[in-house]
């Protein structure tokens, strides 16, 4: 083969290279791009958790404490964490990427809110022991509710752990292959530099 023939497949194997190397690298990106999706959406989700587990909590201590030492800053206490977990779950609420499931528990928290102003009302109203039967009556609903926020939490950890490890995966295997090609088109492009200069060498006047 001429020497300007092996200099037109060594030109097509370089730009050839450069698209293979081009195609890897936009994958790497999108890839990584997954990466950071999966850090925001997914774990903004899993602080909304935590945050309306801690709003629930404070709540529930806020009441119990209110009937128990007729205290009202218990009730302060109550109608600020309430303010701060309605903002929150209206944030969540209108998020397109909320899972259902935590819709969900925020319509059965929402219910359980009722039942808490029922108990303020009471309490109010100076019905001290009505106010206690019910809040005695919504315990368990509470309860409910944290387990099932408990069991969401873990579910949506383990969502993301699965996530990261596949895309991880995903990472290596593009970064295999593409340092597979690159040694191999090294090793092509090497030969081709070889057999250029040996036809050079041969074509050369002696």
């Amino acid at each position: 083969m001429s020497q300007r023939k092996w200099l037109t497949v060594l030109i097509s194997l370089s730009v050839l290279s450069i698209l293979v190397l081009a195609s890897f690298a936009f994958q790497l990106r999108d890839t990584t791009r997954q990466i950071e999706s999966i850090h925001g959406q997914r774990l903004d989700s899993y602080d909304a958790i935590e945050d309306i587990m801690y709003f629930n909590i404070e709540r529930a201590n806020a009441i119990r404490g209110l009937l128990a030492y007729e205290d009202r800053r218990f009730l302060e206490s109550y109608y600020s964490m309430s303010q701060q977990a309605e903002e929150l779950k209206t944030s969540i609420a209108n998020d397109p990427g909320t899972p259902s499931s935590l819709i969900d528990l925020l319509h059965r928290d929402g219910i359980w809110e009722q039942g808490a102003d029922q108990v303020l009302v009471l309490y109010e109203r100076g019905d001290i022991e009505a106010a206690t039967d019910l809040a005695e009556t919504m315990t368990d609903q509470r309860q409910t509710i944290l387990e099932d926020l408990r069991a969401l939490k873990k579910m949506q950890y383990d969502d993301i752990r699965k996530q990261l490890i596949a895309t991880e995966n995903q990472i290596d295997v593009l970064m295999q292959a593409l340092t597979s090609i690159a040694i191999l088109l090294s090793a092509v492009i090497i030969v081709i530099l070889f057999l250029i200069f040996k036809t050079r060498k041969k074509n050369r006047p002696q």
